[in-house]
């Protein structure tokens, strides 16, 4: 074999191995962001004075997933209330769990509201498939509704919902669908389905620059359909019902922007900045709960506490 020959035959196969591992890296990049670890230093169950119900129910395409069912907290001196009530279902964003939403299920229990809380499909104790970016995840919330339909503690005229990040883009998504929804809260959603990838890439793992374009096709790949990009805008376009946006954050003000824009009227629009993505509660606490409790009294009735 003379040099030329032994030089291109290593030359060929150190290639081979070199796109051997790249393909590796994005292959383990995928998988860190369709099935992201459990989020850390969140809120416990028993931090909280109160009981929860522990459900099992299936999302629309029969996915298992595992949930909560808070009851309104009566009022000081009072029985709880046996009538049917105004419900809100909350949805955690990418890589959290049902613990994260703890916090707003106690303020708004406390306001009169039942609430419902779970995991998302890939999260928590619900079935451990792969996330979809929203693609899927409508069916979760759209298999809660149909969950809280069966319940004759709840009204079925009085069901809103509210989610964080992604989970806010899924809950639009899911109402559009479901007019069961009767109003929405989101707190710094997607516009755009691929940018919650990419920032579900930046979050879980650290890719080099040019690894991402093969670590978002595999991602793709793996879902197995195409992430409809605009669905949150197309959704929201679609939403006649009562929406309240919260932008907590300028590093996402031209998606909440977007969102608002396509959206119907009635919509209110809460410019919060100074909290960080998804903190708007931790950083205002007060004025938070005011205007959230405030929106959904009006839009879904539940009685004034003194």
């Amino acid at each position: 074999m003379n040099r030329r020959l032994l030089y291109l035959s290593y030359f060929v196969g150190t290639s081979i191995v070199a796109l051997i591992m790249f393909f590796l890296v994005a292959y383990v990049a995928a998988d860190a962001v369709l099935e992201p670890d459990p989020p850390k230093n969140t809120p416990y169950l028993d931090q909280f004075p109160f009981p929860v119900e522990e459900i099992d129910f299936e999302a629309r395409d029969k996915t298992a997933l595992a949930g909560w069912f808070l009851a309104a907290a009566p009022p000081r001196g009072e029985a709880p209330t046996t009538t049917p009530n105004a419900t809100v279902i909350l949805m955690h964003g990418y890589g959290g769990t049902r613990d994260v939403m703890l916090p707003y299920a106690s303020f708004l229990s406390d306001a009169g509201f039942h609430v419902f809380f779970f995991d998302a499909r890939g999260a928590g104790d619900s079935a451990r498939v792969a996330v979809t970016f929203g693609e899927r995840e409508k069916l979760d919330v759209l298999g809660a509704i149909d969950y809280l339909g069966k319940r004759p503690d709840v009204d079925q005229k009085r069901i809103a919902i509210m989610g964080l990040e992604l989970g806010g883009s899924i809950g639009i998504m899911g109402a559009a669908e479901d007019q069961r929804i009767a109003a929405v809260v989101a707190e710094a959603p997607y516009a755009s389905l691929n940018l919650a990838l990419r920032d579900a890439l930046d979050e879980t793992v650290a890719v080099p620059g040019f690894l991402r374009s093969l670590t978002t096709y595999l991602v793709k790949r793996r879902i197995a359909e195409d992430i409809k990009d605009r669905a949150p805008l197309e959704a929201v376009a679609k939403l006649s019902r009562p929406l309240l946006i919260i932008e907590d954050s300028d590093a996402r003000t031209d998606q909440t922007q977007q969102i608002f824009a396509a959206a119907q009227q009635p919509k209110t629009l809460w410019v919060a900045h100074g909290a960080g993505l998804g903190e708007g509660l931790k950083e205002f606490p007060n004025e938070y709960v005011t205007r959230v409790v405030e929106f959904l009294r009006s839009n879904v009735s539940a009685p004034a506490r003194p």
